[in-house]
């Protein structure tokens, strides 16, 4: 094996790790916070801080694309190295930033003031636009001081060195918020934590970076013109952040919700976004890999490395969700038991959530290999179509059907994005793949689907936290078990080849 895809697969395994340790900091903490939360201050105050993360992610929607077009400017240059044209593009990503930042500020507190006038909730309006406004603020220092050597970290496959801070801090957050919220703390310093502790992960990745990085050099001239395709990008910006944060907003602002139906929706999305992110780890590592691969090799060259990592994001994807679905609703009801200001139960969410997210995850693969290879004006035109289908359907069946009709416009605008991306990448990006793709889902999707209903039927009216602790044990076993099973029986070859590079990288790693 060559040196640079050895290191391509390292810091693919790396960035892996990492991002699912991440995952798991913000995730578990998360839940125990959250619980702390809804328990000493309901879920009105639940609703509205998960609606503040929201807002900020809807705001992003300012940094169109930047960091993506910045990476891929970064990729030949960085691979050649190029320090000199390297440089330029970072001053460019620098002074670009500098000024989405400054926007940023502005519009967000702006919106706080509209959004605490807005929202359905019982808590003061002054106190609401605090809580986004601190919210804001830290996005802002993260955009001003943080975001291009976040860039650089990412062009070098150095993505752990970002998740291993901010698992660090935001752990270290979380552990404050737990001690005061259960020593007598008050409400607004759940998110005052929040914001000084992101404030510090700033410091931490900056500093970092400009230690291991000795060539930068922002007194060079900028060359925002190497950064090509953000206009494309913004497409996917957008559509991407209504799709995962609108919903909420929507919610909290409407007159059938509130801010105790976006708590509801907020718990199961909690978990979700928990289960997604650590697919996203899995999936999502070897991208800026491709990205590099793309400028090394021919495209048919990477056909195979390619349907491995297809293979990787079904494989992982079955067992993730099929045993989400078992235990989803045994979990809600334990979480939320004792809470008694709204009901938490609901099995139609659930199922349209794990639907949802079995969908999001199989075209992920095929998305990435869009952008890195810098087809943006394909993925512009299926972010667009996606965008309009997604803002009418879910005014539509958002208005009439409530938080239902809103998870049904995400299924919807996820099968639309599916059909698309897999669709372009296996017909014309790599030609005449079509059927060995549906040759190597189908299986996976099939006994996912039953498999999913006998195992809900077994974990119905569970209600105690070691029972749920030893299904979710047996369930994971047993279907990593029936996902390897079905990957040796239908696609032998991806199988073999997953589980070669997994031991030789466990190799490489305990012999160093």
């Amino acid at each position: 094996m060559e040196k640079g895809s050895q290191n391509r697969t390292k810091y693919s395994m790396l960035n892996a790790l990492s991002a699912i340790a991440l995952t798991l900091v913000n995730g578990i903490f998360g839940i125990v916070v959250t619980r702390l939360v809804i328990s000493r201050f309901g879920s009105d105050f639940n609703g509205l801080n998960s609606t503040a993360n929201q807002i900020i992610n809807v705001l992003l929607i300012l940094e169109g694309g930047f960091t993506l077009a910045s990476n891929v400017a970064l990729f030949a240059p960085m691979s050649a190295g190029d320090y000199g044209t390297s440089n330029s593009v970072l001053k460019a990503t620098r002074v670009k930033f500098k000024k989405i930042a400054v926007i940023f500020l502005g519009i967000g507190t702006m919106v706080a003031f509209l959004y605490s006038l807005a929202v359905k909730s019982a808590l003061p309006k002054e106190f609401v636009f605090t809580v986004i406004l601190m919210a804001v603020v830290p996005q802002a220092f993260n955009l001003y001081y943080t975001t291009t050597y976040r860039v650089l970290l990412q062009t070098q496959q150095h993505e752990f060195v970002i998740s291993g801070f901010t698992a660090l801090t935001i752990g270290l957050g979380h552990i404050t918020n737990i001690i005061l919220i259960t020593h007598g703390g008050k409400m607004f310093m759940v998110r005052l934590v929040t914001m000084i502790f992101a404030i510090l992960n700033c410091f931490l990745i900056t500093g970092y970076t400009k230690r291991k990085n000795r060539f930068l050099d922002f007194s060079v001239e900028a060359r925002p013109e190497l950064i090509k395709g953000t206009n494309d990008v913004m497409a996917q910006k957008i559509t991407g952040v209504i799709y995962t944060s609108w919903p909420i907003v929507f919610l909290s602002i409407s007159p059938s919700g509130g801010t105790m139906l976006a708590s509801v929706y907020a718990v199961y999305n909690n978990v979700f976004v928990m289960l997604k992110a650590l697919l996203h780890g899995v999936i999502d590592a070897p991208r800026l890999g491709f990205g590099q691969m793309l400028t090394e090799r021919k495209r048919e060259e990477v056909w195979g490395a390619f349907k491995e990592y297809e293979f990787v994001a079904v494989f992982f994807t079955y067992i993730a969700l099929t045993t989400a679905y078992a235990l989803i609703l045994p979990f809600v009801a334990i979480y939320t038991r004792g809470v008694s200001d709204i009901n938490y139960y609901d099995t139609t969410i659930a199922l349209l959530m794990v639907i949802i997210g079995s969908v999001e995850m199989l075209h992920i693969p095929s998305g990435h290999i869009i952008n890195m290879s810098g087809n943006f004006k394909v993925s512009k035109n299926f972010q667009i179509l996606a965008c309009v289908v997604l803002i009418i359907s879910m005014s539509v069946l958002g208005t009439v059907l409530g938080v239902y009709g809103m998870l049904g416009s995400l299924l919807l605008v996820a099968i639309l994005l599916a059909v698309l991306e897999i669709g372009w990448v296996h017909t014309k990006f790599f030609e005449g793949k079509t059927a060995e793709y549906i040759l190597m889902g189908l299986p996976f999707l099939l006994c996912g689907a039953l498999s999913a209903f006998a195992e809900s039927l077994l974990t119905k009216g569970m209600s105690s936290v070691r029972g749920f602790l030893l299904y979710g044990v047996v369930l994971t076993a047993l279907n990593s078990a029936a996902a390897l099973a079905i990957g040796l029986l239908f696609s032998r070859n991806e199988t073999k080849r997953l589980f070669l590079r997994v031991s030789g990288l466990i190799k490489r790693f305990t012999k160093s």
